[in-house]
Order: structure tokens, then C-alpha cells, then sequence
């Protein structure tokens, strides 16, 4: 299963994530504009509980490790750090880090980095601290990106990637709401299915009796898992393309009346 990590507004108080701003992402890496929005004093190493996403219902715990910092601090440090941050950048990629930096003045009242799904424990520190030379307008790259940088951001051919704009800042800000709503679908699916066995797998009949939890092999939707029971003779299965709702228990006894057409 791909490992992400995640950058959030987020309300200390209230402890909400995402009020009114998206949700930004990053697959297996934490891209460097985050990286220079913190410092090593920012990294949390017990639970955050209590913790309310956007609107939606129902309350989790954020797992260490995890950053954390005020928005007014996190803006400050980046401008400091945005002329380094420039001569790292290709002439391509400079107006992403002016854009980037508007962006993230709407991240408010506080800014924060889920990490737990990552693999980085041992690094983050030691990256956070390579980055803080970053605060030097002529900091030599060859100081700072230097192990473990290179294992939580990226090695020193990170321009010749063709992910190289999503290294730098990362998935999320600058896509329309229907393409944030589909990823996140995903990513529940992904979390859901994968890393299942495929033993598991039961061909989808509309005969058959299905429970929470079982997955399913749709011959036209592919894999999906039974998320809850509707209705008694209906089941809301979760597939890649999203949610969605098939007949199940059907007797075969009673078959459903075909419509005459003309």
C-alpha cells in the first residue's frame, strides 16, 4: 500500500483540519516548501485526539509523528527561507513557489503535517535540521541536501523527475474540487482493498447475501468492499470510481419483472 503524507489548516482549539481549504497530499515523500514551512521544534511525538475533520461527522486520533505550528510563524520562516528555496529551484519552477506561498497564507489558524503513514520517524528531524540552513539566502546545496534529507524529500536529481513540481510542493492546491473529491475516493478505496488477499474476493451475484466488511469482484466495477446494508435487499459497496449501491439477497425464486419494450 502507497504511504502519503499530508499538509492541513488546522484549529488548535477546536481541533478541526480543513476548514475551508484543501486537503494537500504527497506519495511516499514530504515535499521541501513543507519541509521549509517547519523546524525541528515543531515535530510532535504523542497523539492528537479529539480531532474533527472539515464537516464531517465523527472524531480520530492524528498519530505521531506529526508537525505542528502557527500559521504566522510557518509564513515568516518560508519567506525567509524563499530566495535559498529560489536558487534550488529551476527558472521553471520559481513562479510554483510564489504561487505556493500565496497559498499558504489560507492555511489559518495553524498548520499541520500528518506523518504517521510514512516511514520517515528516524529522518524527520535530521531533515528539518538540513533545512534550516535554508534560512541562509546562499546556503551551498551541497550542505543540506545530504542524507536523510535525500530519504524524506528527494535525491539530488530531483529536477530530472517528472514529478518534479509535486516534490516541491506537493497535490492538492492547485486542482478543481471534482479532481480533490475523486482522489480522496481512492485513497478511502485504496486503504479499504488493498493489501487484502485476493482469496477474499467473492464474485459479485445479485443472489448472494453480502456483510460489511467482504469484498467484492464486480465483473464491470472491479473490486470493492461492502460498506453497509440498505434497505435490507440493497448493499453500498465502495469501488475505486466511488460508492456505489447493488441489489443483493435477491431470490432467485422471485425474479424481477422485465420491461416489455416496443
Amino acid at each position: 500500500m502507497a504511504s502519503y503524507a499530508f499538509l492541513d489548516s488546522l484549529d488548535p482549539i477546536d481541533r478541526v483540519l480543513s476548514a475551508g481549504t484543501p486537503e494537500l497530499e504527497a506519495k511516499l515523500y514530504v515535499p521541501l516548501f513543507w519541509l521549509a514551512l517547519f523546524e525541528a521544534g515543531d515535530l510532535r511525538a504523542e497523539p492528537l485526539s479529539g480531532v474533527k475533520y472539515g464537516d464531517r461527522d465523527g472524531l480520530f486520533a492524528i498519530e505521531p509523528p506529526y508537525l505542528v505550528t502557527d500559521s504566522a510563524s510557518a509564513i515568516a520562516r518560508f519567506k525567509r527561507r524563499t530566495p535559498a528555496l529560489a536558487a534550488l529551484c529551476t527558472e521553471t519552477h520559481q513562479p510554483l513557489l510564489k504561487k505556493f506561498s500565496t497559498f499558504v497564507r489560507r492555511l489559518k489558524p495553524s498548520l499541520i503535517v500528518r506523518l504517521s503513514d510514512l516511514d520517515v520517524k528516524a529522518q524527520i528531524r535530521g531533515a528539518l535540521e538540513l533545512v534550516a540552513q535554508l534560512d541562509k539566502p546562499d546556503a551551498s546545496v551541497d550542505e543540506y541536501l545530504v542524507e536523510p534529507l535525500t530519504t524524506v524529500w528527494a535525491k539530488p536529481d530531483w529536477r530530472e523527475s517528472e514529478h518534479a513540481e509535486s516534490l516541491l510542493s506537493g497535490w492538492g492546491w492547485q486542482v478543481s474540487s471534482e479532481e480533490r473529491a475523486q482522489r480522496a475516493r481512492e485513497r478511502k478505496w485504496q486503504k479499504a482493498v488493498s493489501g487484502r488477499p485476493e482469496g477474499e474476493l467473492i464474485n459479485y451475484a445479485a443472489s448472494r447475501s453480502y456483510a460489511p466488511d467482504e469484498l467484492v469482484n464486480h465483473p464491470t466495477l472491479g473490486a470493492g468492499i461492502v460498506v453497509r446494508l440498505v434497505e435490507g435487499s440493497k448493499i453500498e459497496v465502495l469501488f475505486r470510481d466511488g460508492p456505489k449501491t447493488l441489489v443483493h439477497a435477491r431470490s432467485t425464486d422471485n425474479p424481477p419483472k422485465q420491461r416489455l419494450t416496443r
